[in-house]
């Protein structure tokens, strides 16, 4: 059912940002696209007439808080949902973080190791490299490179929320699969990627915990994603929409499948359900 929206009446409404808020081109590595991609000016003049009606609009992405850049700052939400739904920041002020303990952080590590898995750990304050096989990591600013679980622990304060990983590491991870389905839930990120969350941690529960710390129940809430991990935001909601470029499994959860984010298919969106 597609619900009217009145300029008296707030919703609060939950952004991802890669492949939503943010278009990735697809001839750029999924790194340098975090790195650099930016919300455009559809984007930032939406979220200023969102909040001139009094909505609520809420970041909810995968990214970490040391990868949002200044310019989705810069769009003013309401909050922030980040790595995934494991942290939720409220006025500047952090709510709510789960990282992974430190005991399986280090078996996880160890088995990357023997296993030769290569992945991106990601905290609010550190995104670390982990390269078992050697080599260089250059491709978002500032990760920490370690090629082994003592530089792990000697370069980083060992507090990490996610991992990531290209598609080309999916054959090794698959020989730890009991692991990973035992501690970790995985998505698919699209255009390459994957992503793996603690368990029971995830981006519906990043919503439900943010609509508590503002006193909201499900009701008027929406959601704009377009990968995996962004379902279970979707069916925290009582609105989901699908980007047009969105994974099919998303699309098939979606009221609405707008526009892809290459036209601005947030924008589309909002003037749909008359948001803006």
């Amino acid at each position: 059912m597609q619900i009217p929206a009145h300029i008296d009446t707030p919703v609060i409404i939950f952004f991802d940002v890669d492949g939503t808020l943010i278009w990735h081109d697809p001839a750029s590595n999924a790194a340098e696209n975090v790195a650099h991609a930016r919300p455009t000016p559809g984007v930032v003049e939406a979220f200023a007439r969102m909040r001139e009606r009094g909505h609520l609009p809420i970041i909810c992405t995968g990214r970490p808080l040391c990868l949002l850049q200044r310019e989705l700052l810069d769009l003013q939400p309401a909050g922030l949902v980040l790595s995934a739904g494991a942290a939720l920041q409220i006025d500047g002020t952090m709510v709510r973080e789960r990282v992974i303990e430190v005991p399986l952080l280090e078996q996880t590590v160890r088995l990357f190791a023997e296993l030769g898995v290569e992945v991106i750990f990601e905290g609010s304050q550190t995104v670390a490299a982990f390269l078992p096989n050697g080599g260089d990591y250059t491709d978002i600013p500032g990760t920490i490179v370690c090629h082994t679980l003592d530089e792990l622990r000697e370069k980083t304060p060992m507090r990490f929320s996610k991992f990531s990983y290209t598609n080309e590491m999916l054959p090794r991870l698959a020989r730890m699969g009991d692991f990973i389905a035992a501690h970790f839930g995985q998505y698919d990120l699209g255009l390459g990627t994957g992503e793996c969350t603690l368990l029971g941690v995830d981006k519906g529960a990043g919503v439900r915990d943010a609509l508590e710390a503002l006193g909201f129940d499900g009701a008027r809430t929406f959601a704009f994603g377009d990968s995996e991990n962004d379902l279970p935001m979707l069916q925290a909601v009582e609105t989901p929409v699908a980007m047009g470029n969105a994974l099919a499994s998303v699309k098939a959860a979606a009221t609405y499948v707008t526009d892809s984010a290459e036209h601005d298919g947030v924008v589309t969106g909002l003037e749909h359900f008359g948001l803006i």
